[in-house]
């Protein structure tokens, strides 16, 4: 495909992830045209169709396929139902975007692996965090000034541990955006061990509360930690190494994506009250002043995935969070929850 052509996209699920961010972003693309979407409620695809300009509106993603000419889809489905559509997409031929987790275990994710070998078609999936402009100004940061010996993500909400209706535990579902992170933030491939405490507060009838600890092929420990019972929606990610630390804050009770980098020269120092020559410098980093807009879906990173998959429709690249980057991050998350304490 020429650099010029324009990506002809489809769209399947027209909910809220669609809704808040994709088609944001995708509108905001010259060299993408949405030529039709599809969602089992009609009325909620024919809805965002004239909010955006999208000229066709189906019900039946196989008719769609069928009937318009398409160089990529992008499945916005919940996570029960993505296996098939995906493998569906890519199976008819397109290259496919598909909102994590790509599917409801990593037994899906490879045979989605093994569709996308078969078919030469692109698997992109959506662990967004590692495309926040912040996130990755601080891993940049932090990767020229240490070696990282320590990484740890929170996700912490207050509501239910059963997603999609039932379908899978919200550790899997939802906190594998934490798991996938911290695995990218070690430079990581996978853990040669992990433990988890495992909770059930309130009125759940699921476990709803894991901490977990791992340790990477590369060494770097990895600590994860996930509510779903607490006072509010936290999402905090840090790094550390000889001599700099870093704080990621993804959202306190809202949203956000700022950090702070810690960095330690001269004496050592164990407490405020300690004398000696230390000096600790701290660096401030807004993820709103990296994107250069106080939009959501440009400052926590759902425009950069977007336009991530679509330079590689173009260009033919591999996807940086491909379906085989996947299936490490949701064997992480099997191995978290096999080695329950």
């Amino acid at each position: 495909m020429s650099s010029t052509d324009k990506v002809k996209v489809a769209i399947i699920g027209a909910g809220g992830i669609a809704r808040g961010v994709h088609l944001p972003s995708l509108s905001e693309m010259e060299d993408v045209e949405m030529v039709a979407i599809c969602d089992l409620v009609e009325s909620r695809a024919k809805e965002r169709a004239a909010q955006y300009g999208i000229p066709k509106v189906y019900t039946v993603y196989n008719e769609m396929f069928a009937q318009e000419k398409i160089d990529a889809v992008f499945c916005l489905v919940e996570p029960g139902n993505m296996f098939h559509i995906a493998w569906q997409s890519m199976h008819a031929g397109y290259d496919t975007f598909c909102e994590k987790p790509p599917g409801i275990t990593s037994y899906q994710t490879e045979a989605l692996a093994r569709k996308s070998a078969e078919s030469g078609r692109k698997l992109m999936v959506g662990f967004n965090r590692r495309f926040i402009p912040a996130v990755r100004k601080v891993k940049e940061i932090v990767d020229a000034r240490t070696k990282v010996t320590q990484v740890e993500g929170c996700f912490y909400k207050f509501g239910q541990a059963a997603f999609d209706k039932g379908s899978l535990p919200a550790f899997t579902s939802d906190t594998v955006h934490a798991v996938d992170l911290i695995r990218w933030l070690a430079g990581a491939e996978k853990a040669v061990q992990a433990a988890t405490v495992v909770a059930q507060y309130g009125d759940s009838p699921v476990e709803n509360a894991w901490n977990g600890v791992c340790r990477f092929d590369n060494g770097v420990t990895g600590i994860i930690k996930a509510n779903y019972r607490v006072g509010g929606r936290v999402h905090h990610f840090q790094m550390h190494g000889e001599g700099v630390s870093a704080f990621i804050d993804l959202g306190f009770g809202g949203q956000a994506a700022d950090a702070r980098i810690l960095v330690h020269k001269g004496a050592e120092r164990y407490s405020l009250a300690s004398a000696g020559a230390a000096d600790e410098s701290v660096m401030d980093i807004s993820g709103e002043e990296l994107a250069g807009t106080t939009a959501f879906h440009r400052y926590y990173g759902y425009y950069q995935e977007d336009r991530h998959f679509i330079d590689c429709v173009k260009s033919g690249a591999t996807p940086e969070s491909n379906i085989v980057e996947a299936i490490a991050s949701m064997k992480l998350t099997e191995e978290f929850l096999a080695k329950a304490l």
